[in-house]
């Protein structure tokens, strides 16, 4: 198993539904729904993890095949996609696999890499292999569109980030109550990576205290070398935004979303 299947086939799938940071993430769904109803389907999606976009472009009434390395991930996406209806749910076909190696027989009209899954490829030979892979499964006219947060300048140096800062407090079922942290643990800077932990600290519903951690390292992108990478893989830079609302990208935008097609 790969180092990325290794770390959401842990503990992280039973806590990941439950935290706010998805749950109140919603923008994002709205965007990759209004990009299916525009390109049309099928729709690819990498790293769908749990399914949260997947299921909801399912809803939305297209073809959708969700592929993530994580086994567990797929699990709890597979028993999410049970409460859909019918119809729904036999538009949604998930599968395990590498997006760094697949060859899935199809083609789409669009892939889309949502919420950062790109930033789990350390390597530029892993990074070309995805865009080859994606590159191949695309059909005439279809459209990359990946997301990736701006590189925030302080969050590669700044000593202030080696603390442990609390992110959230939420509840769980069971009576399970989660203080969520996080932590950079080293700033790697010629690489681009920092290696970072997010601390979950749980109170269960009998008192007993737990302290789950899930350690990891994160690849860091800048405008100009993601453009560079598609460029170098023979995609055609089509539009880029700052947020999913389609703004521009700016110093202070939160997002880098890029949407390009095969030249």
């Amino acid at each position: 198993m790969t180092e990325q299947g290794a770390l959401y086939d842990g503990f992280v799938p039973e806590y990941y539904d439950h935290s706010p940071i998805l749950t109140e993430r919603t923008e994002d769904i709205a965007f990759y729904c209004n990009a299916a109803k525009q390109y049309g389907d099928p729709v690819l999606e990498l790293g769908c993890g749990t399914g949260r976009i997947t299921l909801a472009i399912a809803e939305a009434g297209y073809r959708v095949v969700g592929l993530d390395i994580s086994g567990k991930m797929l699990e709890r996406a597979a028993e999410k996609r049970l409460q859909l209806n019918k119809e729904a749910r036999e538009r949604v076909h998930l599968i395990e696999g590498d997006m760094t190696g697949f060859d899935l027989g199809e083609k789409f009209s669009s892939i889309i890499i949502p919420f950062r899954p790109f930033q789990h490829l350390l390597e530029t030979e892993q990074q070309l292999h995805c865009l080859d892979c994606v590159r191949k499964h695309l059909g005439p006219r279809g459209r990359l569109i990946a997301d990736f947060f701006q590189t925030d300048a302080e969050r590669m140096h700044d000593p202030k980030f080696l603390d442990e800062s609390l992110l959230i407090e939420y509840e769980m079922p069971g009576g399970r109550h989660v203080a969520l942290s996080e932590r950079v643990v080293a700033f790697r800077r010629a690489l681009q990576r920092n290696d970072v932990e997010m601390i979950f600290r749980v109170t269960h519903a009998d008192g007993r205290q737990e302290r789950l951690v899930m350690a990891w390292t994160l690849r860091y992108f800048f405008r100009y070398e993601v453009e560079h990478l598609l460029a170098r893989s023979g995609f055609r830079l089509e539009a880029m935004y700052g947020n999913f609302d389609g703004s521009p990208l700016g110093d202070a935008s939160p997002e880098m979303i890029f949407v390009a097609e095969v030249e």
